[in-house]
């Protein structure tokens, strides 16, 4: 047995495996000078070669054996020190893996991935002609001649594993086959050729004319890249080539900062006169942007009262400071819009920063952003994992959706991370939003942050009036089949139509119908991988599930009675649109869903239709209530405000306060008084009453007050322990085996007093992608208590859990429980 030996130049490396460790790896003294925290290095992993980042660097130490890396990637860090940290927390906070972490937070494509190859040589396929009997490997040689070249999983799944790794290796050594690693494409920085002159036009001399009006145009220009010098000249790269060999130009390799391409600027933004609140608003602000301190705000505004404003006039300040700004938006279809109005503004370089982008764009954003290049970052939720060389303000606009909570794999909530991210950089953190979370504005109230306010619409424009229609009357005075909308609604949108203005009509179901079904004998079309009803999709003429996609074509009879009397039912936004356009077909209409909205730049292009005035009714689902600024859409309507009242969660009543009202807010922004109609069958229900009063301050009170009892955040933090198999008995077991263990843990200390278990229950879709679920909640009002219970339980239970074939999951501060 080999003792100890004493080892140098060592680095902690986390490897993007669902492991909670880093790993110690050697590296050759060449390296030491060039090797820093947040770079990429491959190193060998078992019988792997994975991708693997810089997390710190070990003293000196007495170890058994250590691995050596086999290469450097980067010429610069993707992450720095404080970037370390921040993914450090996330890790420990929502339990997950330390390199899954990282790698979830850097671009995609960047991670180099290899895999086994095999291919048959040339003496290889002259022994196929003529093998010897009984040959052991001929069927491997055999399939290998049929394709250039076949990974060993190819193989595996053709041959079985069976004698496999000893065919291949004797095939190998007898020169039949040849074994190696392929690496597979990942983003790389890309360089042109930018090109000077040495010297003057008199003292060369060019017997070719294509050369000398090249020299003269770049002397002319003085730096002139390649690209352009092809597009003027044509193809010109040996008339370059000879100037370069003759020394009468230089050559040097640039980076390229590939970018998605931008329209000319559609919403620009005027400056405007600041009203006393916003005044008010940004003279608390402005000490602690000069003092750079960590500073949250919450700012409450209501729906047009110019918070827009606000963030400008903060980022105007913090890059005068020589800092930079990340402004975070729910969709990523706002940006568009709100790259014109920022760049219209303010005169820096800016970046989005999103999952829309290709590998290769978020790539060079992120390394821009880095170097300190980017002043402004505009992104969805994963922009929040930028690292940043002097980050002075990060912007979460509309603070209270549920966008910015991941709902997989890493399940992170963006909104939080940006308190945590201004805190490491001592910047000011601003959550803006007309309809804040029950848990900030609690926050606010307890001096957590401080709390701003905009009260009123800017340059004296009036909140649009809300009426609420009850269904349960509109129906007893419809006829059968009627249609779903009211008579007011119909009303107000002819009114609307005469007047030559716009209107926007609400519906958060997308499809034709929600459901399919036959006359005869009551069967729903559901999907098999899913708990769920298959929605109806008359456009694409299928039967479609929103969870797993599956789908199939529109059924001529029912497979139960083999009934022809199959009718859709429940109204989505296509049949809404189908409705419109018969009632009236006039009307220039256009529909904002995921359906319309499929490829990049659908849902710009729909809302600078609606801003230019081309379109007379927008219809869509939450997609467009989101932070729009639509000044000439004067009536919206909410076809059923029912559809997130009547959801199973605690959340149901905030989430119908937050998008009625947010709906009601697109209407009046312009010089025309708004109108808003919300059509319900629960019209005394609180959230609706205090939406059609814009009341928040009423709504707060009322909700926090049915809070406290049951003890739902924000009293009490709550984890989600998730269950989920293909089998319905092995989940249902694995999780009643853990809520036992769990009861029996909470009785064994007095430190888990505070903590309270519900379930495990199943979910309420009990199948979700094929995959059966169970869920146990873990409620807490000491987090150190709850989160140490929570750890010992995994401890025990994830291992558990693997064997019988469950994935166990956490998800902390769960906004869905379903």
């Amino acid at each position: 047995m080999t003792s100890p030996s004493c080892c140098e130049n060592l680095i902690d490396v986390a490897v993007p495996l669902p492991l909670y460790n880093s790993f110690t790896y050697q590296y050759p003294s060449k390296l030491k000078d060039r090797l820093r925290i947040g770079m990429r290095v491959l190193v060998p992993f078992g019988r792997r070669c994975l991708t693997g980042y810089v997390v710190g660097f070990p003293q000196k130490r007495q170890v058994d054996k250590v691995k050596e890396i086999y290469d450097l990637l980067d010429d610069e860090p993707l992450f720095n020190e404080e970037d370390l940290k921040f993914y450090r927390w996330i890790s420990d906070y929502y339990y997950h893996p330390f390199g899954e972490t990282i790698k979830t937070a850097l671009p995609g494509g960047i991670n180099t991935e290899f895999k086994s190859v095999v291919s048959i040589t040339e003496r290889g396929k002259i022994f196929l002609s003529e093998p010897p009997k009984d040959f052991s490997g001929i069927t491997v040689l055999q399939e290998l001649n049929k394709r250039k070249e076949t990974s060993f999983k190819y193989l595996e799944k053709n041959l079985g594993r069976e004698k496999l790794n000893y065919d291949i290796r004797t095939l190998s050594e007898q020169g039949l086959i040849e074994c190696f690693v392929k690496q597979k494409g990942t983003a790389r920085i890309k360089k042109e050729k930018w090109f000077s002159v040495v010297g003057s036009l008199g003292d060369i001399s060019l017997r070719s004319k294509k050369q000398h009006e090249i020299f003269s145009f770049i002397l002319e220009k003085e730096v002139v890249s390649e690209v352009f010098l092809n597009e003027v000249f044509g193809n010109c790269s040996s008339q370059l080539k000879s100037l370069v060999e003759k020394g009468f130009i230089n050559v040097e390799a640039r980076e390229i900062f590939r970018r998605p391409k931008i329209n000319d600027k559609n919403f620009v933004e005027p400056i405007n006169r600041l009203t006393s609140d916003q005044s008010a608003v940004l003279r608390r602000l402005e000490p602690e942007i000069k003092l750079k301190k960590y500073f949250p705000l919450l700012l409450h505004g209501v729906t047009g009262s110019g918070k827009t404003e606000v963030y400008l006039k903060v980022m105007e300040k913090v890059l005068k400071a020589g800092r930079q700004c990340l402004y975070l938006v729910p969709e990523i279809s706002l940006t568009t819009q709100l790259w014109d109005r920022i760049s219209s503004r303010l005169n820096f370089p800016i970046a989005m920063l999103h999952s829309s982008l290709t590998d290769t764009e978020r790539f060079d954003a992120w390394r821009m952003i880095a170097r300190g290049d980017i002043k402004i970052v505009l992104g969805a939720r994963s922009a929040v994992f930028a690292s940043f060389l002097n980050l002075g303000a990060v912007i979460v606009d509309e603070e209270h959706d549920p966008s910015y909570k991941q709902d997989e794999k890493l399940r992170y909530n963006a909104r939080d991370l940006s308190l945590l991210k201004g805190k490491l950089a001592d910047a000011v953190v601003i959550l803006g939003s007309a309809t804040p979370s029950i848990e900030s504005y609690h926050n606010a109230l307890k001096k957590k942050y401080m709390l701003g306010k905009l009260p009123k619409r800017v340059e004296g424009r009036k909140l649009p009036e809300v009426r609420i229609i009850d269904m349960r009357i509109e129906k007893t005075l419809k006829k059968k089949g009627g249609g779903i909308l009211s008579k007011a609604l119909k009303d107000a949108l002819t009114k609307r139509l005469k007047a030559g203005e716009q209107s926007l009509l609400f519906l958060n179901r997308r499809g034709f119908s929600s459901a399919y079904i036959c006359q005869e004998c009551g069967h729903v079309f559901k999907c098999p991988n899913c708990d769920v009803s298959l929605v109806h999709h008359m456009n694409k003429k299928k039967l479609c599930c929103h969870y797993c996609n599956f789908s199939f074509p529109v059924p001529e009879e029912c497979p139960e009675c083999k009934s022809y009397f199959l009718v859709p039912t429940g109204w989505g936004t296509e049949r809404l649109e189908k409705e419109i356009r018969s009632i009236f077909p006039e009307a220039r209409t256009a529909r904002m869903d995921r359906d319309t909205t499929e490829k990049k730049g659908d849902s710009g292009k729909i809302i600078r239709e609606v801003y230019d005035g081309r379109i007379d009714v927008l219809l869509g689902t939450q997609m467009i209530v989101k932070g729009y600024h639509l000044p000439n859409i004067t009536l919206v309507g909410v076809v059923n405000a029912d559809q997130s009242l009547n959801f199973p969660d605690y959340h149901a009543g905030e989430r119908t306060f937050q998008l009625l009202t947010q709906v009601a807010g697109r209407a009046g922004r312009g010089e025309v008084k708004g109108e808003v109609i919300i059509q319900t069958y629960n019209p005394d229900h609180y959230s609706l009453a205090c939406s059609q009063r814009h009341d928040f301050e009423g709504f707060y009170k009322m909700e926090i007050g049915f809070r406290k009892e049951p003890g739902y955040p924000p009293y009490k933090k709550i984890i989600n322990l998730r269950f989920d198999s293909t089998s319905r008995i092995r989940v249902e077991t694995c999780a009643r085996e853990s809520g036992i263990f769990a009861r029996q843990l909470l009785s064994s200390s007095d430190d888990f007093k505070t903590v309270e278990i519900l379930g495990p229950a199943s979910a309420l879709w009990e199948k979700i992608k094929g995959r059966y679920r169970y869920q146990m909640l873990v409620k807490g009002s000491n987090l150190k208590c709850q989160r140490l219970f929570v750890s010992k339980l995994m401890a025990h239970c994830s291992g558990k859990a693997k064997t019988q074939g469950v994935r166990l999951t956490v998800d902390v501060d769960p906004l869905f429980i379903a």
